[in-house]
C-alpha cells in the first residue's frame, strides 16, 4: 500500500474542503438558533454528572450506610461475644487445676474472680466482665461491690428489665446470648445507658460470665462515620457543581472562537494553503531523513536528505528496508529486535542503526518512527512514518567521554588505594583493616539496595575513613597493652583529621564528611562531635557498623581476635540505641547466611 506524500497531501485537501463548506452551513444558521443550541448542548454536558452524584450521594445514605452501621453493630457484638468465651476458657483453666487436685474449688473460684475483676478493655479501659450464679445471685461485679454476695432477681432496669433473670433464662434456653437493658455508665453509677450484654454459662460451677457494650458508645462511633461522609458526598457534589460550571463556560468560549474561525475562513484557508508550502519547503531542506514505510519496514517515500546522509537518491531506498543498508554486523544483531518493533505496531523510539552508505561510509542513525493505521472499519496498520538522524559525530564523542570518564574513575581508585595505603602502612596491627571494612561497607549498602553511585562514595570513604591516623604517635597504634585516657583523647581525634585532609578534595560524594561521622552513633556517645541518628549520614551509619565488626574480629596489638560472634553480638546489642537497626540486620544476614565469609582470626569478607 502506498503511502508517497503527494497523495497523501491531496487527500488531506480535499478533507480539509469538505470541512469549511460544513463550517459555511453551521456559519449561515441564524445566530438565535445557534446560542439555543449551544445552551442545550451545555446542559447536556453538565445534567448528567449533576444526576450521577445525586445518585451516588442517594446510595451512600440509603443503601450502604445502613448496611454499614449494621455490621459495625454485628462486629461489636462478635468482638464482646469472643472476649466473654475468652474469659470462659480462663475459668476453665482453673476448673481443669481443681479437678487435678492442685486446688480446692474455693481456691479455684477465689483466684478466677480476682484475675477477672481486674481485666479491663476499650479506648478507656473501663469496660469490665461480671459474674453471677443462676440464683441468681452476685458472685463479682468491679463497679457493684455493693452487690456481690447478694440476691439479684429482684434487680429491675428504668424499662421494667428484670436483666439478671433473662441472664439466666438465656443460658438455661441455649447456654448463652444477647440480652439489651438499662445500666449504669461504666463506673460512674449516676448516669444510666442503654446497654446490650452477652452472657455464657458455666456449668461446672453454675456461674454466668458476661460483658457488654453501650449502645451510647455505638451510636457515637456511627455518627462519626455518618458525618465524614456527609462532608466527603458535600464535598464531591461541590466539586462536580464547578466541573459543570467549567464545562458550560468552556463550551460557550468555544463557541465564541468556532464563530470566529467562520467569519475568517477564507483567511484561514489562505494560511493553510501557506503552511503547506511551508511544509514542503521544510520537509526538503530539514537536516533529518523524513521517511515513510509499508508495514513490513519497506521505504514508500524518501526526502532528499538520504542523498546527503547516505550517498543514495530517494529512488534507491524505495522497497528497502532499514536492515537492507545497515552494516552486515548490525543487520545480524537487530534484524530480529527491528522485526519484533515492526509486529507490536508501537511508537519507535531512538533505535539507533549503523548503516552504510553508498560510498562504503558508515553512519549511524537514530530511528523514531509512528505507527500509520487506516480508518476504514476496524484499525489496520497501513506503515510508519518517521525520521533519521544521523549521530556518528555523536557516538564518536560519546565513546571518548566514556572512556575520559573510565580514564578519571582509575586515576581516583589509585590516588585512593594510594592514601589509604599510606595510613595502613604506619600501623602494620591494622593493615588490610580499611579493604576489609569498604568490603563488608559495600555488601552492606548493596543488600540494602542503595543506587550504585550511593554505593560508589561509600567504597572512597571507606577506603579513607582512617586516614587521619598518618598524623598518630607510631608508638599509640603499636602499643601492646591499653590506651590510657590521654591516649585515647589523641586517637579520637582522627576522624576530624582525616575530615581536613579531605575536606578540600573535591570528591562527587561526600566522602570527608562521611570520614568525619564514621565514629558517631545514634544515641550521640559517639565521637568527636557526639552527633545524634538524624544528624549522621547513611553511609556513616553503614561504615560505623563495618567498622566494629570487622575491628572486633581482628587482632590488635594489646589484644587478640574476639572472634565474629562477639562482633555480632554487639552490634545486635546496640541494634536501634547505638547503630543503624537497618545496616545491622543486613550485616547479620549477610554473615549468618553465609553471604560473607565471617569466620577466621583476621578475616577478610569475601563474597561466594
Amino acid at each position: 500500500m502506498s503511502l508517497l506524500l503527494p497523495t497523501t497531501l491531496i487527500s488531506c485537501r480535499g478533507r480539509r474542503q469538505r470541512f469549511f463548506r460544513l463550517l459555511y452551513c453551521i456559519d449561515a444558521m441564524p445566530q438565535k438558533r445557534l446560542q439555543q443550541l449551544v445552551t442545550s448542548i451545555s446542559f447536556r454536558i453538565a445534567l448528567p454528572s449533576l444526576f450521577t452524584i445525586l445518585l451516588f450521594i442517594a446510595a451512600i445514605f440509603y443503601v450502604l450506610l445502613p448496611q454499614l452501621e449494621e455490621s459495625f453493630i454485628h462486629r461489636k457484638q462478635e468482638a464482646i461475644k469472643e472476649l466473654t468465651e475468652t474469659v470462659w476458657s480462663l475459668l476453665e483453666s482453673y476448673y481443669e487445676r481443681e479437678q487435678s487436685g492442685e486446688l480446692t474449688r474455693q481456691d479455684a473460684q477465689q483466684r478466677a474472680t480476682a484475675r477477672i475483676r481486674n481485666l479491663r478493655y476499650g479506648p478507656e479501659k473501663k469496660d469490665y466482665f461480671w459474674i453471677n450464679d443462676m440464683h441468681p445471685r452476685m458472685i463479682m461485679h468491679p463497679y457493684r461491690k455493693d452487690l456481690e454476695g447478694e440476691d439479684i432477681s429482684t434487680f429491675q432496669d428504668a424499662n421494667g428489665i428484670f436483666p439478671f433473670i433473662e441472664f439466666v433464662r438465656i443460658v438455661k434456653e441455649q447456654e448463652s446470648g444477647y440480652v439489651n437493658y438499662m445500666w449504669q455508665w461504666k463506673d460512674d453509677p449516676e448516669k444510666i445507658s442503654a446497654k446490650s450484654s452477652y452472657v455464657m454459662a458455666f456449668k461446672p460451677w453454675g456461674w454466668i460470665i458476661g460483658t457488654g457494650m453501650y449502645i451510647d458508645d455505638v451510636e457515637a462511633e456511627i455518627a462519626q462515620i455518618r458525618n465524614k461522609l456527609s462532608l466527603i458526598s458535600i464535598g464531591i457534589l461541590c466539586i462536580v457543581s464547578i466541573l459543570a460550571a467549567y464545562s458550560i463556560r468552556q463550551s460557550m468560549v468555544a463557541d465564541r472562537e468556532r464563530r470566529a474561525i467562520f467569519m475568517n475562513r477564507e483567511q484561514l484557508m489562505e494560511s493553510l494553503e501557506q503552511s503547506n508550502t511551508r511544509f514542503r519547503n521544510l520537509l526538503e531542506t530539514t537536516s533529518d531523513w523524513i521517511w515513510e514505510s509499508d508495514q513490513d519496514g519497506k521505504y514508500t517515500y524518501s526526502s532528499s536528505r538520504v542523498t546527503d546522509m547516505l550517498g543514495f537518491d530517494p529512488e534507491e531506498t524505495i522497497g528497502k528496508t532499514l536492515m537492507d543498508i545497515a552494516s552486515p554486523r548490525s543487520a545480524a544483531q537487530l534484524a530480529d529486535a527491528f522485526e519484533k518493533l515492526l509486529q507490536s505496531k508501537q511508537n519507535i523510539d531512538g533505535f539507533e542503526c549503523t548503516c552504510l552508505g553508498k560510498s562504503g561510509q558508515i553512519v549511524v542513525l537514530e530511528n523514531n518512527a509512528v505507527p500509520v493505521f487506516s480508518h476504514n472499519g476496524e484499525p489496520e496498520l497501513v506503515g510508519y512514518r518517521g525520521i533519521a538522524r544521523d549521530i556518528t559525530e555523536r557516538k564518536i564523542a560519546m565513546e571518548a567521554l566514556k572512556k575520559s570518564r573510565d580514564d578519571l574513575h582509575a586515576s581516583l581508585e589509585e590516588t585512593v588505594s594510594s592514601l589509604a595505603s599510606t595510613a595502613e602502612n604506619r600501623d602494620p596491627y591494622t593493615a588490610g583493616h580499611q579493604q576489609r571494612v569498604d568490603r563488608l561497607a559495600c555488601a552492606i549498602a548493596k543488600n540494602l539496595g542503595l543506587p550504585p553511585e550511593q554505593i560508589e562514595g561509600l567504597h572512597i570513604a571507606a577506603l579513607l575513613h582512617d586516614i587521619g591516623k598518618i598524623t598518630l604517635p607510631f608508638e599509640y597504634l603499636a602499643k601492646p597493652t591499653s590506651l590510657n585516657k590521654d591516649e585515647r583523647a589523641i586517637i579520637r581525634h582522627h576522624p576530624e583529621v582525616g575530615y581536613n585532609i579531605l575536606k578540600t578534595i573535591h570528591f562527587p560524594w561526600p566522602v570527608a564528611e562521611i570520614v568525619y561521622q564514621h565514629h558517631e552513633v545514634l544515641d550521640g556517645s559517639g565521637y568527636p562531635r557526639g552527633l545524634t541518628d538524624q544528624d549522621i549520614l547513611l553511609e556513616a551509619k553503614i561504615l560505623a557498623v563495618a567498622d566494629v565488626v570487622e575491628a572486633m574480629s581482628s587482632h590488635r596489638p594489646y589484644r587478640p581476635s574476639l572472634g565474629i560472634e562477639k562482633a555480632m553480638d554487639e552490634i545486635r546489642k546496640g541494634r536501634g540505641v547505638r547503630y543503624h537497626a537497618p545496616s545491622v540486620d543486613s550485616c547479620l544476614y549477610l554473615i549468618q547466611e553465609k553471604k560473607i565469609n565471617g569466620n577466621g582470626d583476621d578475616w577478610c569478607p569475601v563474597f561466594y
